[in-house]
């Protein structure tokens, strides 16, 4: 919990993390189709990174490689010789998200999580039903209820309001 408290208070500080929050997935280890015989692809999600550093930018090649080398000398700790053994790495900075998936602020989570921006609050107050002052219009995704994660939740409740409002039982 400690190192979650420093990760984010770095990111309040500006700085990317200087032992970022990560959470990583081999996919190569159910699909051998998408990296080579005897290889994996390592997919890293770190958080806490600011779009802005105050540090550096994430325009300099230098400054990025700096932050792919502190994140894979931390899986060192946990796994020796995991560095060594990477060949090539692309990284992902917020500005990176923003521009190439139109994340606004590179945020996954399509806006913060806190306590402002959760149930009836998500995404603003009175449009937490789905439903959209255009009368057919639905939202789902992210930054609709329960937020941002891979588990279909906001869509699957979208559907429900759908349904609901064409009159089809559930």
């Amino acid at each position: 919990m400690e190192e979650i408290a420093s990760a984010c208070q770095d990111a309040l500080n500006g700085i990317p993390s200087q032992r970022p929050l990560m959470e990583m997935t081999i996919p190569s280890s159910v699909d051998k189709t998408i990296s080579p015989p005897g290889k994996h692809v390592v997919s890293l999600f770190t958080q806490y990174t600011p779009y802005k550093p105050s540090n550096g930018s994430w325009e300099d090649l230098k400054y990025r490689e700096q932050y792919v080398q502190r994140c894979f000398s931390l899986i060192d700790e946990y796994a020796p010789g995991f560095s060594s053994s990477v060949v090539g790495f692309d990284l992902l900075t917020p500005p990176d998200l923003e521009r190439e998936m139109g994340l606004t602020g590179g945020n996954i989570f399509h806006g913060a999580m806190g306590m402002d921006q959760l149930f009836l609050m998500r995404p603003v107050k009175g449009w937490s039903n789905y439903r959209t002052p255009i009368k057919g219009l639905y939202m789902c995704g992210s930054g609709t209820h329960p937020g941002g994660g891979v588990m279909g939740a906001p869509g699957r409740n979208a559907a429900r309001v759908v349904l609901q409002d064409f009159g089809k039982n559930l």
